[in-house]
């Protein structure tokens, strides 16, 4: 007895077959567009790390130390010295204006040299020393200019028996100097004059 493959029961098997699948193809291609369609998923990025604190910026280097000048050299020393010395002997002469002079040379050749100070302030206290002796003497010779001025004006009253003028000018004389010796010559003649007899005495 032959087989019949093609009995009622198989062409319903091939059919259930046949449509499950398309059922089969149909799910799977719907799934793909699905898929294809849905907006891809944004990644999330993990948060970038703090930026680091900004270092400090390091303190400038301190300025280099200037080494000290160096103090004046032998030879330096030796013409401000010599300087100093014409300074003295020029102010010991009275040329004060050369002795300065002087001094600012030994300033060029030794700038703050103590001995140049030092030399300045015992000029200085010569130049005022000699002044005031100066000024002394001149006062002095004016005084006796006066003082004999005085005496001639008295002893010409005292010839003019005019006593009492020539008692107001050896009053001023004595004023100027008590001790002059003309001043007391003329004072004891004025007395003299006026202890005469028949004298005029104009005082009254």
């Amino acid at each position: 007895m032959a087989d019949d493959t093609r009995g009622p029961g198989n062409g319903l098997l091939y059919t259930l077959l046949g449509a499950l699948s398309v059922v089969v193809v149909g799910g799977g291609f719907y799934i793909y567009q699905n898929s294809q369609d849905q907006p891809p998923v944004a990644q999330v990025l993990p948060p970038a790390p703090p930026a680091p604190a900004a270092k400090p910026a390091p303190a400038p280097p301190p300025p280099p130390q200037q080494a000290a000048p160096a103090g004046p050299s032998a030879s330096q020393l030796a013409q401000a010295r010599a300087a100093i010395t014409d300074a003295r002997r020029m102010a010991a002469r009275g040329d004060f204006t050369g002795a300065e002079t002087a001094l600012q040379g030994a300033d060029r050749a030794a700038p703050g040299l103590a001995e140049t100070a030092a030399a300045r302030r015992e000029i200085a206290d010569l130049r005022t020393t000699r002044g005031d002796g100066r000024r002394d003497r001149a006062d002095r010779r004016q005084d006796a200019t006066r003082i004999a001025t005085l005496v001639d004006t008295a002893r010409a009253a005292i010839a003019g028996r005019d006593y009492s003028a020539a008692d107001r000018a050896l009053d001023e004389a004595e004023r100027i100097d008590a001790r002059d010796p003309a001043v007391m010559r003329a004072r004891n003649e004025l007395l003299e004059a006026a202890a005469r007899p028949g004298r005029r005495d104009e005082r009254n």
